[in-house]
């Protein structure tokens, strides 16, 4: 095989660019955004670059689709740039829903980007062969398309390792500085700018000539017959011995067996897509069979499937999983209906409808994110009216205690829409604002131990099984303390029932804790002028930090919060609490666990 010159590698990107000008462009575009978060280390405040990379991340496959089809149907020059000018103005509208502070935004955007981002991979394999037959073609296609990306990632992945290599060379053998982030934006820039203008340039110019091919990859068919077909094997043995179980024992199916279900059902269809050309020879007639019948063993497990996901929902409501499992169920069905009594029978069906599903699903009144949350919205409601919480439309302090499991389901429905769609939706019980800040343009709420307070309860984890418990305060870390002003860092980990001795830490410190863990003495040694002791009341923080953000684990808690300081003479030194792990029995709060940075300055001068 004679490999292509650099002359040749540059006239076939060219030619690359020239049939794929919008998706190159937007490729870049998105690279760019990407390596600047990356450069600045993720902006602390809002910023555009999280609209402009999320949409351009979604232009490829859609900007991608568009150019093929109009190859296929053959629309001349101007009809096709302006439906792609279309398909941009599409991805600029979608740029406008993703909040600027995505980092502190309710999840619901990331989880809709990758609902339509998985919707627009399955357009690119069925749009230009949205036609009537040619289902070998659109086979042949589909096999291009994956070992192209196959091979793109493969070619990535060395370009990376090669680089990074050469990097570290240059700091270790001749002293150059490379700060760390430089490889992640070495990855971003081979992964977002040369996988994509690679992968373009092996996609088919020809797409009517692929219904002509009869090849069949052998390493295909025997990843396919040795490997995935065990593993639908595995899982059909172990859903029906499943499905025996609940019979004999006349028992509700777990909602857990509904990833199984649909684990075992998306395998199954890969395994026969890709065995699909292969289906008719005389020596695999097994494969015809296997797929006659697949259609057919799944019925009772999507009976199954329904049952487990009916069992939550009635418990728990509806939640994005749940509703997504239930509309895969839906179509897990209309499928076995298409399969079993259609004469027809296209594997285009497959992809095409699933492309559908996502789409309708990520919008609308009807779809995941509005049904979701008007369940959960209704039962916080119930809850609350159950409690005396919430009367006519408006929540009140609670008069007395509420039973615990109440004020855990409570908190439960408030880290849910606090995480994933905000307190739109419960706004109005509230005569004070459910946001941090008002005057931000987008939302960007209190936590739910705050709203709980509010209505005047303790916040309670979901893991939690009585009022006491051991509990996790942990600062933010995509967040950093601030450390101007001070010179010197030493880390401490100081556990219930470690040393009392006191401990140098460094550079003119040391440090004790005193036996219960409340208090920590720290000494400073200055030259000449003796040591110089400051105490930390830990125990206040703590309590205060559990005031605030409840009896719940918390991971996100500012820094800044984390940080008590103090100032002695010719002293600085703030305390930067990492982690705190503390028991709590009733009123009593024992430290168990302290993880901090200390962070000090001497003047030597005074």
């Amino acid at each position: 095989m004679k490999l292509p010159s650099i002359r040749q590698a540059i006239q076939a990107a060219q030619s690359t660019f020239f049939r794929f000008p919008f998706v190159i462009v937007d490729a870049a575009i998105g690279t760019v955004a990407a390596l600047i978060l990356v450069d600045y280390e993720g902006p602390p405040g809002p910023t555009i670059l999280f609209k402009i990379l999320l949409a351009t991340i979604l232009g490829i496959p859609l900007l991608t689709s568009l150019v093929l089809l109009g190859e296929r149907k053959r629309w001349g020059t101007p009809v096709a740039l302006s439906v792609q000018a279309i398909g941009v103005l599409l991805l600029v509208g979608y740029a406008f829903t993703v909040p600027s502070d995505l980092t502190n935004a309710p999840a619901i955007a990331i989880i809709r980007f990758f609902i339509l981002a998985f919707a627009l991979h399955l357009f690119v394999a069925t749009a230009p062969f949205a036609v009537r037959g040619e289902l070998n073609g659109f086979w042949h296609y589909n096999k291009v398309l994956l070992l192209r990306i196959l091979t793109s990632l493969l070619y990535s992945l060395v370009l990376y390792v090669g680089l990074s290599i050469a990097l570290a060379a240059l700091e270790k053998l001749f002293g150059v500085d490379v700060p760390g982030k430089r490889y992640g934006e070495l990855w971003i820039f081979i992964n977002g700018l040369f996988t994509t203008w690679f992968f373009l340039a092996g996609v088919p110019d020809d797409l009517r000539q692929l219904d002509t091919l009869t090849d069949y990859p052998k390493g295909l068919k025997i990843f396919s017959q040795y490997i995935l077909f065990p593993l639908v094997l595995v899982y059909l043995v172990i859903l029906y011995a499943y499905l025996a179980k609940i019979l004999v024992s006349w028992d509700w199916p777990q909602g857990w067996v509904s990833k199984l279900i649909l684990g075992f059902s998306g395998t199954s269809m890969l395994a026969l897509l890709l065995l699909h050309p292969v289906a008719s020879r005389a020596e695999n007639v097994w494969i015809k069979t296997a797929a006659r019948w697949f259609y057919v063993i799944l019925i009772p497990l999507v009976i199954m499937l329904f049952f487990a996901l009916w069992r939550r929902i009635s418990e728990y409501g509806i939640t994005e999983g749940r509703y997504l499992a239930t509309a895969l169920g839906v179509w897990l069905a209309l499928m076995v209906v298409y399969f079993t009594l259609s004469k027809a029978k296209s594997i285009r069906m497959l992809p095409g409808s699933l492309c559908l599903l996502a789409c309708a699903v990520s919008f609308g009144p009807w779809g995941a994110f509005a049904i979701s949350e008007h369940s959960q919205v209704a039962r916080l409601q119930s809850v609350l009216e159950r409690a005396a919480i919430l009367s006519e439309g408006r929540v009140r302090h609670v008069a007395a205690d509420i039973p615990f499991e109440d004020a855990r389901q409570i908190s439960s429905l408030l880290s849910y829409l606090h995480d994933i769609h905000g307190y739109g939706g419960i706004q109005q019980w509230f005569g004070e604002s459910l946001r941090k800040d008002t005057t931000e343009s987008e939302p960007t709420f209190k936590g739910p131990a705050q709203v709980a307070q509010m209505m005047g309860l303790e916040y309670v984890s979901a893991w939690q099984k009585s009022t006491g418990g051991i509990v996790y305060l942990s600062a933010d870390r995509r967040a950093a303390f601030e450390v101007t002003g001070y010179d010197h860092l030493v880390h401490t980990r100081q556990l219930w029932g470690g040393p009392e001795e006191k401990v140098s830490g460094g550079k003119g410190i040391s440090f004790e804790m005193n036996e219960r863990m409340d208090r920590m003495t720290l000494a400073f040694a200055r030259e000449g002028k003796g040591e110089e002791t400051l105490q930390v009341d830990l125990r206040q923080h703590v309590e205060d930090l559990l005031k605030q953000y409840g009896s719940a684990n918390s991971e996100k808690i500012p820094p800044e919060k984390m940080a008590i300081t103090s100032i002695g003479e010719g002293v600085r030194v703030k305390v930067c609490l990492l982690q705190i792990q503390v028991q709590r029995g009733g009123q009593e709060v024992k430290p168990l666990m302290y993880s901090a940075d200390i962070l000090y300055s001497l003047d030597q001068g005074r």
